[in-house]
């Protein structure tokens, strides 16, 4: 496994569509502030500071950006096995299909804390450039593992969703753009049920992120629903991965035979 986990990090970070998680995160915190700076002045918020900008990423993050990126990525990492017709001799390799897809899902989200901690110091120099209020290091390391916390549990709840479209050939792409419509739904939940145990809405409470405060939610979410949510996600995580085979295309690494033809006999 450390083998897979070893060459699936140096093809990632040969690769350009890393770019989308790099820019996509160096985004929100740019989009949080901004939107202060275009709405209305009597709907803005006149004590925005540091704390509300890092609650307003960790919003972002969960319901737009991480979704999208890690899809893609994850989803791109399987999906490249397939067009650049790689997968028949990684089969040839005596590990199973499901460790493979598991090797890459595990880089997808180590990728994710990856891209919890870029978000943090992009979060903390726009912030700065800003001039916004509150900045310290009780901030910076209580709402830091908020950003962290809440990009791990994203990358769970995407897990499905990378291996369902990074095995259908060019479909990551479609994957992510459902996922970021799956993670917007979150601003619709803010009661019952759903509150608490629909996936996205798990991640940030899981993380500590104050939904009532944020998104308006009009009671107190559940942890428990919460923990069911995501573990409800790794459940169909693993039924996925155990289900999932190879395509024909594939797995047929057998070498055809070549028969040999008679050579001509020498006219003597």
């Amino acid at each position: 496994m450390w083998s897979i986990l070893k060459g699936e990090w140096r093809k990632l970070r040969r690769c350009q569509i890393l770019l989308v998680g790099i820019v996509a995160l160096a985004l929100c915190p740019v989009v949080q502030y901004g939107t202060q700076l275009i709405i209305n002045p009597e709907m803005r918020d006149q004590n925005f500071d540091f704390v509300k900008l890092f609650a307003n990423v960790i919003w972002g993050n969960t319901q737009i950006f991480l979704p999208i990126s890690l899809v893609m990525i994850g989803g791109w990492l399987i999906d490249r096995e397939n067009t650049n017709d790689t997968m028949k001799n990684l089969l040839t390799v005596p590990v199973s299909y499901p460790k493979l897809l598991g090797g890459k899902l595990i880089v997808t989200i180590f990728l994710s804390i990856l891209f919890g901690i870029y978000s943090v110091a992009i979060t903390v120099l726009t912030g700065t450039l800003a001039g916004l209020d509150g900045f310290s290091a009780d901030v910076l390391l209580r709402q830091g593992a908020q950003v962290v916390a809440a990009a791990f549990n994203t990358s769970l709840v995407c897990m499905p969703m990378i291996l369902i479209f990074g095995q259908m050939r060019g479909a990551y792409l479609g994957g992510s753009l459902l996922t970021f419509f799956l993670g917007y739904c979150i601003l619709f939940f803010k009661s019952g049920f759903l509150l608490s145990a629909y996936p996205f809405s798990a991640a940030l409470i899981l993380a500590g992120f104050d939904m009532q405060e944020y998104n308006g939610a009009t009671q107190a979410p559940s942890v428990l629903l919460a923990v069911a949510g995501i573990a409800a996600v790794l459940v169909l995580t693993m039924a996925i991965l155990l289900l999932s085979r190879p395509s024909k295309k594939a797995g047929n690494n057998k070498k055809k035979k070549v028969k040999k033809g008679r050579g001509r006999r020498r006219v003597g």
